[in-house]
């Protein structure tokens, strides 16, 4: 029993250890955008992933803009769509999306198309200078599309001016993505233990993985 609850903790320490946060600050992730123009596709600077914007049902298509107050801006309007890719095999778990300066006054909800979305923030940045509200996903998939409603809901304009059947935006100016990495022990088949199944063993104080034959650390690392 003693080895067995051994075991279990030494999996779950590194199901932690697995997790990843990943923060895109738009300014950062593209200083030049005036001249190298990114366009509403585009795959992150690290590699990790593919954001694909488009009209889709809206009259307005995506783009890239400079504001005042919150940097650059990833302008969404009224039923456009933003696909999120992960490239590396990792599960995306949360998206927060970051709304900054213009992005206040006509912000609408999300419909994803996996997960579920959380009660938004609407409140100011740690500095407590400026608004800086904030929608939150969570879920567990390496793809999830958000189309953003067709009315404004938590704005400005419609929440506090009563400004009705305004057209909704999602303007972030920054977005965290939140990933539980996976690893080739996560492809194992962990139905049955045992003769042609897998086997967990301590050796030298090490936790590994066996099965047909080979061996794994519990991160994934093929044992030669």
């Amino acid at each position: 029993m003693k080895k067995a609850l051994f075991l279990l903790s030494a999996v779950l320490l590194v199901a932690g250890m697995q997790a990843k946060e990943y923060s895109y600050v738009w300014g950062t992730e593209f200083p030049n955008y005036q001249s190298q123009i990114p366009s509403s596709d585009f795959t992150t600077n690290d590699g990790s992933f593919r954001f694909t914007s488009d009209k889709a049902n809206g009259s307005s298509g995506p783009q890239f803009g400079a504001d005042s107050k919150a940097g650059l801006l990833l302008r969404l309007y009224a039923d456009n769509t933003l696909r999120i890719e992960s490239l590396k095999g990792e599960k995306i778990t949360s998206v927060t999306f970051v709304i900054g300066g213009n992005g206040h006054y006509k912000l609408a909800g999300l419909t994803p198309s996996t997960g579920q979305m959380g009660e938004p923030y609407i409140g100011k940045d740690e500095t407590d200078s400026f608004r800086e509200y904030r929608l939150f996903w969570t879920g567990s998939t390496a793809d999830v599309t958000f189309t953003v409603g067709h009315e404004c809901q938590y704005g400005i304009d419609c929440a506090e001016q009563g400004k009705e059947g305004e057209p909704g935006t999602c303007m972030t100016k920054q977005i965290i993505i939140r990933t539980d990495a996976t690893s080739a022990i996560d492809m194992l088949d962990s139905s049955s233990m045992g003769e042609g199944g897998v086997r967990r063993v301590i050796y030298n104080g090490r936790v590994y993985i066996l099965q047909a034959g080979k061996t794994y650390t519990l991160t994934g690392q093929e044992i030669e």
